[in-house]
């Protein structure tokens, strides 16, 4: 077998390795649209196509990436099939090919199909698992739901099943609850590898979950709760009270599952990075409770600062160390120490750009500007990472 075989089946080995850069470039094409369509090189206007992009393409991979790559080893479960892997990867590109083009339809239908797929493929391999799972990643899975129902009532409110109700339904599963729910799920057990302390989430291996491990999970179970709660209220009209709910929820959870007494900030410094992403997510959220005539441009902060912020802190992580370069995780803490700060100054440009519009123009464009910059200085210090390590 060749080289160049044998780095592919590595990629599908460890599917982080295929999924994490071509998320960033996903991302890149979907914050590209703004600077192209006010240049006059895109001949729609892009408010529909750039988030789905954002979500379906750079979200999605770091998600699907991750899960992929770690969940079976955390079930103890057979890793999933090279031809599963090309499967969701092809349809997730597929998905959002579609999207560029503005086709958001066959795009939503591609990415439903890719997230269905996924969720198949998980659930035969809990069923064939030698160990339970982390208590935390019952959200991911709630999170995975969230995107393919979003994405399935997006496609049919388009076409069979105009609904305003039923769009907007669509749009927090498939922008908030694929997001939010898997970054607390997921960050519940992953988290405490950046902040340091006891991992409240890491179980022995068993078959018989004891006392400590069914109390997590009902932990996860009220966040699912108080989640699905704020997405009624909100679609009954009620958006302050809805998100005053959401940020509550996933605080409460964040705050009781993470060892936060244990934090020693000299020595974690990406731990200080990943507390302020996540007050931004906090932040936004507040800012959309009060401010919910600017909601969208409230969640910016969200969206830039604390999911990119969180996703760039994880595979940083998760790349490192799986290349065997444990040392280039401290080395990279001032670096992203200055991404942190571009993504923050990035969602400032964003935010006003709704409040001032005789500046949107220019401050759409600066924002996107300050997030491929970021996206790029990714590509450089980490991406090459993601090439399988020669064998010895």
């Amino acid at each position: 077998m060749c080289q160049s075989d044998n780095t592919a089946l590595t990629r599908l080995s460890e599917p982080f390795r295929l999924f994490f850069p071509v998320g960033v470039l996903w991302g890149i094409i979907g914050v590209s649209l703004w600077p192209m369509f006010f240049a006059g090189a895109l001949n729609y206007y892009p408010s529909l196509a750039h988030p789905r992009l954002m979500i379906d393409g750079f979200a999605a991979f770091f998600i699907f990436g991750f899960m992929m790559t770690a969940g079976p080893r955390l079930l103890g479960a057979p890793a999933f099939g090279s031809k599963c892997i090309c499967m969701i990867f092809g349809l997730a590109c597929l998905s959002n090919l579609a999207f560029v083009f503005n086709q958001l339809v066959l795009g939503d239908t591609l990415f439903a199909l890719a997230t269905f797929t996924l969720l198949l493929k998980a659930h035969r391999a809990y069923c064939a698992r030698t160990d339970m799972p982390p208590p935390g990643f019952p959200l991911a899975a709630l999170g995975l739901l969230s995107a393919c129902t979003g994405s399935i009532l997006l496609a049919l409110t388009a076409t069979l099943w105009p609904n305003a109700t039923t769009y907007a339904l669509g749009k927090i599963l498939l922008f908030q609850g694929f997001t939010m729910l898997p970054i607390i799920g997921v960050g519940a057990f992953f988290f405490p590898k950046i902040i340091g302390g006891t991992n409240r989430h890491d179980f022995p291996e068993t078959m018989t979950p004891n006392a400590e491990w069914k109390r997590r999970v009902r932990h996860s179970i009220f966040a699912a709760i108080g989640f699905a709660a704020s997405v009624i209220i909100e679609l009954s009209g009620h958006i302050t009270t809805a998100y005053i709910l959401r940020v509550l929820t996933l605080a409460a959870y964040i705050l009781t599952q993470l060892p936060w007494m244990e934090f020693r900030r000299k020595e974690r410094m990406h731990g200080l990075q990943l507390i302020f992403a996540l007050g931004t997510i906090a932040i936004g959220l507040l800012g959309a409770a009060f401010f919910p005539g600017y909601k969208i441009a409230w969640l910016h902060a969200y969206f830039f600062v604390g999911l990119t912020g969180t996703i760039f802190l994880v595979s940083i992580r998760v790349i490192f160390g799986h290349s065997g370069r444990p040392d280039l995780i401290r080395k990279s803490v001032k670096i992203f120490a200055w991404v942190t700060g571009a993504l923050i100054l990035a969602a400032a440009t964003r935010i006003v750009a709704d409040f001032r519009p005789d500046l949107r123009t220019t401050h759409y464009i600066y924002a996107s500007v300050l997030w491929l910059i970021c996206a790029i200085v990714w590509l450089v210090f980490v991406a090459p990472k993601t090439k399988p390590p020669k064998p010895l």
